[in-house]
């Protein structure tokens, strides 16, 4: 059985959210600048922005929130059980080669 926290710190290192002794070493941050996920994430803030500017709101908007949350409670989801789907098909397989 894969530990749940093992999922978790590699997750948590694909995002570059761990300080640097933390991270798991073999993986790599898909968030450094420059790269996809850093445009779409700055994309994401620039688009929220503006946002919030046509609505009036010089904070977070609640509803915005919710949205933004959920979509990162689904992305964790999927990472986590693509990782499980992973070690199965190689399990299964007897393969390393995905």
């Amino acid at each position: 059985m894969i530990e749940e926290a093992l999922i978790e710190d590699i997750y948590d290192s694909l995002q570059g959210v761990l300080v640097p002794e933390a991270r798991v070493p073999w993986v790599k941050n898909l968030f450094l600048p420059g790269s996809p996920c850093d445009r779409a994430y700055s994309d994401m803030l620039d688009a929220y922005e503006r946002l919030r500017d046509r609505l009036g709101v010089a904070d977070e908007d609640e509803d915005v929130e919710i949205i933004i949350n959920s979509l990162l409670d689904i992305q964790q989801i999927l990472g986590h059980e693509m990782f499980r789907c992973g070690v199965e098909y190689a399990r299964r397989t007897g393969s390393s080669r995905l």
